[in-house]
């Protein structure tokens, strides 16, 4: 059993014409293992090159791909990232196979992890939809940290509300805070205000996590307590797969018996450090 399990989008960055593999989930996976934990994924891939060469970068990461699975019909995923001031925006290609992802008839589920990891993107795709919620029916004792990551128009109220009762970790920006509140409250809250709404409509969840980009992040516990964690001070070079490597530190250190206050301090530095370097998984 590995400590934890990443759901989600496995594809290849293309950032000034030089691919990078990528994906928030694969990248979450990743950067948990390089934390000292053990990972796995559960995502799909073509039978093209570039799902081979996805296969061996998942192998050489040491993350568990016994649940990644071939499609000989659909094309492994791409994105083609554009950085502006070292902020990235996506053109993300459509019906590809991590739209597809799901755990073949016959195959035992995995076993219940310590945690497990999602985001709204992978949930675009109805085959891969359905396989999550059947995961995350059958993972209701494990840590949930749904990574809300809003990207394009792939995603909706529906997709939103029906995935928060399940988490127990809920991570976002600012930015989405903010476009989530009125949606989700019915009115225009303030990020504080909007993370203790959460909070009460949500008995599951221990904290939500408001990252904030250069001013850090702010953490809001299940029982009122609020406070930020300041950021690393390196220098952005681009944003890639920061936001999942702060994840993956947060979670990290929380397993391992840290504070609310230390895990967000981890992830904080970790972040940082992957901001000032090109690529997702800018080491190995």
């Amino acid at each position: 059993m590995s400590d934890v399990l990443a759901f989600g989008e496995i594809l290849w960055d293309v950032i000034d014409g030089v691919p990078y593999i990528g994906g928030a989930a694969f990248n979450f996976a990743a950067h948990l293992r390089l934390c000292g934990l053990s990972s796995a994924l559960v995502s799909r891939i073509g039978t093209d090159e570039l799902g081979v060469r996805a296969r061996q970068e998942v192998e050489s990461l040491h993350v568990d791909a016994s649940f990644i699975t071939d499609d000989p019909v659909h094309a492994t995923g791409t994105v083609v990232a554009t950085l502006l001031n070292g902020i990235p925006t996506y053109d993300i290609k459509t019906d590809v196979a991590w739209d597809f992802i799901q755990v073949p008839d016959g195959t035992p589920l995995p076993e219940s992890p310590r945690a497990f990891y999602f985001g709204t993107l992978a949930q675009r795709g109805e085959v891969s939809r359905t396989t999550l919620f059947r995961l995350l029916d059958a993972y209701s004792d494990s840590e949930v940290f749904f990574d809300v990551n809003l990207r394009q128009s792939f995603w909706n109220e529906e997709v939103i509300r029906t995935s928060l009762p399940y988490a127990t970790f809920v991570k976002l920006n600012d930015e989405e805070s903010n476009r989530l509140s009125a949606i989700l409250s019915g009115r225009q809250l303030d990020i504080r205000g909007f993370a203790a709404f959460l909070l009460q409509e949500y008995p599951r969840l221990k904290a939500v996590i408001t990252t904030l980009g250069a001013e850090g992040c702010l953490v809001s516990e299940a029982g009122g307590r609020q406070f930020q964690s300041p950021a690393t001070p390196d220098k952005p070079v681009d944003t890639v797969g920061a936001g999942d490597a702060f994840s993956a530190a947060f979670i990290a250190s929380w397993l391992n018996g840290a504070s609310a206050e230390e895990a967000a301090r981890a992830g904080n530095i970790r972040g940082g450090l992957v901001a000032s370097l090109p690529g997702a998984i800018p080491f190995r």
